[in-house]
């Protein structure tokens, strides 16, 4: 393989080769990490996650000389995130494997502090700020949105008394026709239960034109108003990548499941990008199905018996400048999640010695010494703060480097409300403290503070 390929040329294989693990596809995995492997430097940032992803593609394909060995030689690593994965990860190659040396606080990678300043953080606005915002730049648009509220709700209010009359009608000539002696209100009924969901079809299109000018005039603009600066963007429809993208970002987290179970079935609507002073955040509205599979047809293809919800909310992630070298997740503190945790993939349980975080917050990691090390006692009053501000559960997770949050929503957040009108500001109000809500994490968590140096 060519060793001159772009950045943007490796990132499309690691793709590549991160899909073919997650679906099963490993000798396809393998192929294109050998390959990668062979360019990268030791020194390369995705060095580490090829390596780490070629020896579990090398263990679910059987090939556990290959996978022990390779194992071997990031244990022997001079990087400490890699050689403490490789040990952690041989104990699962190998039953009989003893690490030499225990891993203590020192082997952490903390020894180089150093404090960035932030390049231009966004300075958040009041509610009374937004309020002018709207009176000054969005008050137009809002009319003729307004307008366009209320020709939607009347095509379909009007759209719904001519299905139940056209319905009525080819009830009635059906009966007559065919001279049956049942019912006709019954038949009515049987004919409505087909009719009905071809209204329903046609009125979401109805919402979801209505719902493009929307976003692309209200919510766009809100996100700029907040966003001073200018460093993030909004896109509600996405190409395929970037919803794989947000895939393997929702696997990776290891929130709700094990890192080699990918959802189902996920979709993605509304999403936001880009930099807060010195961090790279994404945040997006999204939906995990999970799909029941049923059972094989004269074709032998898999029949689904139907869909359920697994997570309805919002998915943020951020990237941070440590690679940290164990997972620490941070679930609320329910009987549920108690019950869940139990001999699961989350690793065991951190206590805290935070009155008020334990009562909002369970802790689970890899590592008792490095999960302490993460959550500070300022960064637990911080998620304390944060958490009554959402006033919902929060999930979080901090894995290879990277902190995932999870809040469930019970609805679609960005979505015009149809039964209000748009000329009123507490639709709008609801939007702005959801928006900078999620916005605000860079700061609420104090993210932007670089106390962690990148080897």
């Amino acid at each position: 393989m060519d060793k001159s390929l772009s950045s943007q040329e490796i990132d499309r294989l690691f793709i590549a080769g991160d899909r073919n693990l997650y679906q099963g596809n490993f000798p396809a995995a393998i192929d294109i990490f050998e390959q990668l492997s062979k360019i990268l430097e030791p020194n390369h940032e995705k060095y580490f996650h090829v390596r780490r992803n070629l020896i579990k593609a090398y263990q679910k394909n059987q090939q556990i000389e290959k996978a022990i060995a390779l194992c071997q030689l990031a244990i022997d690593s001079e990087n400490n995130t890699f050689s403490f994965w490789g040990t952690k990860f041989m104990a699962h190659l190998d039953p009989q494997f003893k690490p030499e040396v225990a891993i203590e606080a020192k082997d952490l990678e903390v020894n180089q502090l150093k404090i960035d300043t932030p390049n231009t953080p966004i300075k958040f606005k009041t509610l009374s700020q937004f309020k002018q915002y709207c009176q000054e730049h969005l008050l137009d648009k809002l009319k003729e949105l307004e307008k366009k509220r209320i020709q939607t709700l009347a095509t379909i209010f009007i759209s719904g008394i001519i299905c139940l009359i056209a319905t009525w009608g080819f009830a009635q000539f059906i009966f007559g026709f065919l001279r049956l002696n049942n019912n006709i209100f019954i038949f009515y009924l049987i004919c409505l239960s087909f009719a009905i969901p071809v209204w329903l079809i046609f009125c979401r299109g109805c919402i979801q034109v209505y719902g493009l000018g929307f976003k692309r005039n209200i919510i766009e603009k809100i996100i700029d108003f907040i966003d001073e600066p200018g460093t993030l963007s909004y896109a509600n429809q996405l190409f395929l990548e970037d919803k794989r993208q947000t895939i393997l970002g929702f696997t990776r987290s290891q929130i709700f499941r094990d890192e080699l179970q990918e959802p189902d079935n996920l979709e993605q609507e509304d999403c936001v990008y880009g930099t807060i002073g010195n961090t790279d955040i994404f945040f997006a509205e999204i939906m995990v199905e999970n799909i029941k599979e049923g059972y094989l047809n004269e074709f032998e293809m898999s029949e689904f018996r139907g869909k359920s919800i697994f997570f309805r909310g919002l998915f943020f992630e951020a990237e941070f400048s440590k690679k940290f070298l164990s997972r620490t997740f941070i679930l609320p503190n329910t009987f549920k999640n108690k019950v869940s945790v139990l001999n699961n993939w989350r690793g065991q349980n951190v206590d805290l010695e935070d009155p008020e975080f334990k009562q909002m917050f369970k802790v689970y990691g890899d590592n008792q010494v490095e999960s302490r090390y993460i959550l500070s006692t300022n960064l637990m009053n911080r998620l304390v703060e944060f958490r009554k501000k959402a006033k919902r559960q929060v999930y979080l997770s901090f894995v290879d480097g990277f902190l995932y949050i999870a809040i469930p929503y019970r609805h679609n957040l960005f979505e015009p409300k149809l039964f209000q009108k748009m000329t009123s500001f507490t639709p709008l109000r609801e939007y702005f403290f959801d928006l900078q809500l999620m916005i605000g994490i860079v700061d609420d968590l104090n993210l932007n503070r670089r106390i962690w140096g990148r080897h």
